[in-house]
C-alpha cells in the first residue's frame, strides 16, 4: 500500500537537534560496540574504560548545540586520547593468542575506519549545518562513491556476516546487491545541504531491515522541475496502519521494536522534515514481509550556495 505523508511536523527544539545529529548517534553506538569487542579480546582494562567514558562524554555533549560545536572542534584531541588508551590496553594485555590476534587486528582496523568516518562527518556537519537552509552544488560522482563507501563500511562492521556487491555478476549468496542510479550527463547536482545525510539514513534503514542476499535499490533522479529520490528494499515491510506513524519522532514499526538496532527512530523523521521544509512530497509504499519503498520529490532550485561540495 502506498500512502503520501502529509502531517505537519512539530518538534521541540531538543528533538529537532537530536534529528540533526542522528548520524552521529549511530556512529557513537558503533564505537561503543568496537570497544566492547576489544574488551572481550583484551580483558577488563582501565584504559578501555577511560576510552568508553570519553565516548560517553562526547555523546552527552552532542545533546547541547553549543557544546556540540566546541566538542567537535576538539575532535583531533578526542581521537588522540582514544587511540593512546587503546594502545595502552593492548600493551597491558601481554601475550594474546594467535586466534585472537586476527580478531584484534580486524577490530582495530574497523575502529580506525569508523573514527575517520567520524572526522569526515564532522567536517561535513560543521560546514553544512551553517548552510542547512541552502542548496549546495554536490559532485555526483562523489555522492555515489560516498554512498558505496557507506555500504562497504557497514559490511566491514558485520565481521563477515554478509558482503556488499554492486555488480550482479560477482554477487555471492550472502551479499546485499546494491543498485545505485545517479543522474547522467552532468557533473554536479544542486541539493538541500543535508540531503546526502537523508540518503545515508534511509540506506542504513533499508539494509537494517533486509536479510543478506537481498537487493536494495537507490535512485537519485534529476527531473526538469524536481529532484526525486527512491529507495526500495526487500525487508520486513511496515504494517499498513502504521505507514503514516513511522515518520513521527522516535516511532518505529511495531514489527521491529524488539530488534536491537543502532537507530533511535529519527531517520524517517529527518527525511520528512527536510522534504516538508523544501515544499516537497514524500510517499511510503510497503507490503508486510515483502518490501518498503520510500519516494521523496522536492522542487528543484537553481544553484545558490557559496561553495561546492
Amino acid at each position: 500500500m502506498k500512502v503520501q505523508i502529509t502531517f505537519q511536523p512539530k518538534l521541540k527544539d531538543d528533538e529537532n537537534w537530536q534529528v540533526n545529529l542522528h548520524s552521529f548517534y549511530n556512529i557513537i553506538q558503533v564505537l561503543f560496540i568496537e570497544l566492547n569487542i576489544l574488551e572481550e579480546i583484551l580483558g577488563k582494562s582501565k584504559h578501555l574504560e577511560n576510552a568508553i567514558t570519553q565516548i560517553k562524554i562526547l555523546k552527552k555533549a552532542l545533546r547541547d548545540p553549543q557544546q556540540t560545536f566546541s566538542t567537535l572542534g576538539e575532535l583531533a584531541n578526542f581521537k588522540s586520547y582514544i587511540f593512546s588508551e587503546i594502545d595502552r590496553a593492548v600493551m597491558d594485555a601481554g601475550d594474546i593468542s594467535t586466534s585472537k590476534l586476527d580478531i584484534l587486528e580486524n577490530s582495530l582496523i574497523n575502529f580506525d575506519r569508523i573514527v575517520k568516518i567520524t572526522e569526515t562527518r564532522t567536517k561535513e556537519f560543521l560546514n553544512l549545518i551553517t548552510h542547512k537552509d541552502e542548496w549546495v552544488n554536490f559532485n555526483i560522482e562523489a555522492l555515489e562513491d560516498n554512498l558505496k563507501e557507506f555500504f562497504l563500511t557497514m559490511a566491514m562492521r558485520s565481521k563477515d556476516k554478509y558482503g556488499i556487491s554492486f555488480d550482479l555478476k560477482t554477487k555471492q549468496p550472502n551479499d546485499y546487491y546494491i543498485y545505485i542510479e545517479m543522474p547522467e550527463g552532468q557533473e554536479y547536482l544542486s541539493l538541500p545541504a543535508l540531503f546526502p545525510d537523508v540518503i545515508r539514513d534511509l540506506s542504513a534503514n533499508a539494509k537494517k531491515y533486509s536479510l543478506p542476499g537481498s537487493t536494495i535499490s537507490c535512485q537519485l533522479i534529476s527531473l526538469q522541475d524536481s529532484i526525486r529520490f527512491i529507495i526500495r528494499d526487500q525487508g520486513r515491510g511496515i504494517p499498513e496502519e502504521e505507514l503514516t506513524e513511522v515518520v513521527k519522532f522516535g516511532i518505529r514499526g511495531s514489527n521491529v521494536t524488539k530488534d536491537e538496532t543502532f537507530g533511535d527512530g529519527f531517520g524517517l523523521t529527518k527525511a520528512y522534515l527536510i522534504t516538508h521544509d523544501q515544499n516537497g512530497k514524500m510517499w511510503i509504499d510497503s507490503v508486510l514481509g515483502e518490501y518498503t519503498e520510500i519516494t521523496i520529490e522536492i522542487p528543484s532550485q537553481p544553484y545558490k550556495s557559496q561553495f561546492d561540495y
